[in-house]
């Protein structure tokens, strides 16, 4: 069944980068494919575990991430993403509804009208620079607070991207693509880290599944000691596989969120988290 899997992927990976069949993948066929392969590689683990990141391949070091999550070093900046949500709640409000529990599950989403994906920073963004306000820096600082505050709000809530157009569905074969393509003078994709060889060790880092990846950002690293976006650790990973990084909220990132978030439907939300 694995290598049966392994095969399967490794022709998807061909298929994006050499044909226009690529277009013919089926979302959902594919996101499945996914989760059949995590489970065969790991068939104790339960597909709800996921949302915990690479924990769920080490009792000890998940013994550590629990320890550590009794009194987490983000409740603070959960307590200023409040604040600064209150300083401009109107226009927040008027943006993304009354209700900010019900603001974090909608993204990302794919806009039909600009044909593009729109992640929650970059919505936050979007509204503040419609009402005049000046937009905040992507990768930490009070985009990461807000950000955690919504995520916060939402938790136990499911993932659930939908995928309904044919725009839709190329944003997701572009994130796909991003995701598997080797890149930078390593020759690293993200897939060879974070699918088949999630749960081994590089260096003294446990390997993350890619399940899971979207649903507990933005996260207080150890490593950063603060507070940190998705698109943060996306250009951490790249200049850790000697490829240029592309900037917080660009297109390639933004796409690229898109396929981890769809392939990480029916995870619960539980942001935001702590990591080492």
């Amino acid at each position: 069944m694995k290598k049966t899997l392994l095969s399967a992927l490794a022709l998807g990976v061909s298929m994006v980068a050499t044909s226009p069949a690529a277009f013919a993948i089926d979302p959902e066929k594919d996101r499945q494919q996914l989760v059949d392969f995590f489970k065969a590689k790991s068939p104790k683990i339960a597909f709800d575990d996921y949302k915990d990141g690479g924990y769920i391949y080490s009792a000890d070091k998940r013994a550590q991430w629990e320890a550590v999550e009794e009194f987490p070093p983000y409740l603070d900046s959960v307590d200023a993403g409040e604040e600064i949500y209150q300083q401009d709640q109107a226009v927040y409000e008027k943006c993304f509804g009354d209700d900010p529990s019900n603001v974090r599950g909608h993204y990302p989403y794919f806009d039909e009208k600009t044909q593009e994906v729109v992640t929650l920073e970059w919505a936050i963004n979007l509204c503040r620079e419609e009402a005049g306000l000046k937009p905040l820096k992507y990768k930490k600082g009070d985009m990461a607070k807000l950000s955690a505050f919504f995520a916060f709000q939402a938790r136990g809530q499911k993932v659930n991207v939908k995928i309904d157009s044919e725009g839709a569905k190329q944003a997701y074969e572009a994130g796909r693509e991003m995701y598997i393509k080797p890149r930078g003078q390593l020759g690293l994709s993200c897939a060879k880290c974070h699918t088949y060889n999630s749960g081994r060790y590089a260096r003294a880092d446990l390997l993350s599944p890619s399940l899971g990846h979207t649903t507990h950002f933005p996260v207080f690293r150890a490593k950063w000691q603060e507070l940190g976006t998705l698109h943060r650790r996306y250009g951490g990973c790249h200049q850790n596989m000697r490829a240029n990084p592309f900037k917080a909220q660009s297109k390639e990132y933004r796409n690229l969120e898109f396929y981890q978030a769809y392939s990480s439907n029916n995870l619960e939300i539980n942001g935001p988290g702590y990591r080492q």
